[in-house]
């Protein structure tokens, strides 16, 4: 990621894909100089390097020398900015490296949190929220209260302090995201073992992917997780497409539970952190829900439920067309 530092004040920004210098409310950052242009100059990522171009009348200056109005420059760690005749205060290029998805420290001085795929924050068992790029190709965060799409610039608190969320990638066309997606799966397809006591009572839980075998124990939420890997089952058996399978409001599936909705999102974060906790670090951490306007069902995950000594179902949403015995089926 590319960083530049105001030499006078000290103020240190992110540059993004394309950012824009200029007195104009459209700018990235705002130039106060009197001589500066609306759309001043901006810089862009070429796929391999940053590169500065002047749109201005009174000029951009690169390390003293200004820059021709057709022809961008190639940044360099070290190097010098200024906009105008004035100049106004210099910015030095502090960082050059290729664009990133982060958090970014608002009203602190804590360095910035480049965010991979699965993130908890802050990281470990004090976690108060996740963020995961989702199959969807969607920002999404989830804490107690509940989840929400991120978009660029919408501000994240944790651990006392604020961030803003900003995402530096392009963005990426439906199809190129399925195809990421489809790739993905190909490598990894991990599956959730239920296992629930005849009387209801108990409800253990496991992860099998790629022969890593992850026991995660006896949970309250993992029953949440399985009335919702059975609503979805259900849909499949009464030949819903698969994009309509498993979906409920989550008020109607807190009343199913005996939880109040509020409890429920304390739940639903709670399966995200302790898988995110156990599996190794820099590992993807599975979609179990996925989520849409006030509704949720059980992600694109196989599953196999185990109801005392009796095998209730084995089910791949993926698979296709699949068929089920009678005496299978889920009311």
């Amino acid at each position: 990621m590319a960083i530049l530092r105001n030499r006078v004040t000290q103020r240190k920004i992110y540059l993004r894909t394309h950012h824009v210098f200029g007195r104009g409310r459209s700018a990235d950052t705002l130039l106060e100089n009197l001589d500066a242009s609306q759309l001043h100059a901006s810089v862009r990522w070429t796929g391999k390097a940053w590169e500065l171009r002047d749109h201005s009348r009174n000029g951009t200056l690169l390390d003293g020398t200004r820059l021709s109005s057709t022809k961008g420059l190639e940044l360099h760690v070290g190097a010098t900015i200024s906009f105008g005749h004035e100049g106004g205060a210099d910015w030095l290029v502090e960082d050059l490296s290729q664009p990133r998805n982060l958090l970014w420290p608002l009203g602190h001085d804590e360095p910035y949190i480049p965010l991979g795929r699965s993130n908890l924050l802050p990281q470990g068992v004090a976690a108060e929220l996740s963020i995961h790029h989702s199959e969807k190709g969607q920002w999404v965060c989830t804490t107690p209260e509940g989840s929400w799409v991120l978009e660029d610039g919408d501000e994240v608190r944790f651990a006392g302090k604020v961030w803003c969320f900003l995402l530096a990638a392009e963005v990426v066309s439906t199809m190129d995201c399925m195809a990421a997606n489809k790739a993905q799966m190909r490598r990894s397809q991990p599956a959730l073992f239920f296992k629930v006591s005849q009387d209801e009572e108990h409800a253990w839980l496991e992860l099998h992917d790629a022969g890593l075998h992850l026991n995660l124990g006896e949970r309250s939420h993992h029953y949440a997780l399985l009335i919702l890997a059975r609503l979805r089952l259900a849909d499949a058996q009464r030949q819903l497409a698969p994009h309509a399978q498993g979906w409920v409001e989550l008020d109607r599936l807190a009343k199913m539970l005996g939880l109040d909705p509020g409890h429920l999102n304390i739940q639903i974060f709670r399966m995200r952190k302790q898988l995110a906790l156990a599996l190794p670090p820099g590992a993807h951490v599975p979609e179990l829900i996925e989520r849409r306007r006030g509704s949720l069902r059980f992600g694109n995950l196989r599953f196999r439920i185990t109801r005392g000594a009796a095998l209730e179902a084995d089910f791949d949403p993926m698979a296709g067309d699949q068929s089920f015995p009678e005496e299978s089926l889920v009311a």
